[in-house]
């Protein structure tokens, strides 16, 4: 399968499960820098300990000595800050991305710009503002626990996409939803990576899509307010679900070696 649009791309994932390949030794240094890079421009970070701008290949030797134990993915939201330590710089820059990546000492918030025009051609930068942090307590998500939340969610959500009627007003639903039954993952993840993760995180990419979709205006069409409240209203559990499964399908230990 095709990698996601750039747009959609959860690059704090991305960066969370390839640089711990790196550091564990699943992958080559060139591999990682690649696949966290994608078809962005060349990433760079600063905020690290006596370097102000580098480039994201070099900022992973510093890793090395920096975050041994690999990094950690959060996606918070407002009401919602499990993972981040609280009333930290970082933790409200996490929160205004609505995602991050941490290891024990250091926290990491991408900037992303897109250039161009949105009808023509683009291109997108990303920066990572670096952050001296103290290790925040661990979300315990689990992956069989974000599956089955994640079933149990889409299974009252098939109902709330009905009653909105969806697919009359945006009919790339029924591709999107089609799309879920499909086999093999969006992205490809390191070797080692959890199998049942990969699965979980590949429905929960899927299902993204159907809630972007859902979530926004048909062209030319008009919603009202209390319109909007509604659709939002009825798709929020599923959201929350798509995040929760998307944390806990990167954040997954590597499968055990044998």
């Amino acid at each position: 399968m095709p990698e996601q649009p750039s747009e959609h791309r959860l690059r704090s994932g991305l960066f969370t499960v390839w640089v711990s390949a790196w550091l564990d030794g699943r992958t080559s240094y060139d591999e990682a820098v690649a696949r966290v890079t994608g078809d962005d421009e060349p990433h760079r970070v600063t905020g690290l300990p006596g370097a102000d701008d580098v480039p994201l290949g070099w900022a992973l030797s510093e890793l090395r000595s920096h975050e041994p134990s690999g990094l950690r993915l959060v996606l918070p939201v407002a009401g919602d800050p499990r993972g981040l330590p609280a009333g930290t710089e970082f933790a409200a820059a996490a929160l205004e991305a609505g995602e991050a990546s941490h290891g024990s000492a250091l926290g990491f918030v991408p900037l992303v710009t897109v250039h161009g025009s949105p009808r023509g051609s683009k291109t997108v930068t990303v920066v990572w503002r670096a952050y001296d942090i103290t290790e925040p307590r661990p979300d315990p998500l689990q992956v069989a626990e974000a599956e089955y939340d994640l079933t149990s969610a889409l299974r009252h959500a098939a109902s709330a996409l009905t009653e909105l009627d969806v697919a009359s007003w945006r009919p790339e639903i029924a591709d999107a939803v089609a799309s879920l039954r499909q086999a093999g993952p969006l992205l490809e993840l390191p070797d080692g990576h959890d199998p049942r993760a990969t699965r979980l995180l590949s429905q929960a990419d899927r299902l993204d899509v159907v809630l972007r979709l859902a979530a926004t205006d048909a062209p030319g069409g008009a919603v009202t307010g209390l319109q909007a409240q509604h659709r939002a209203e009825l798709l929020r559990p599923l959201a929350t679900a798509v995040r929760r499964a998307r944390l806990a399908a990167y954040n997954a230990q590597p499968a055990r070696r044998h």
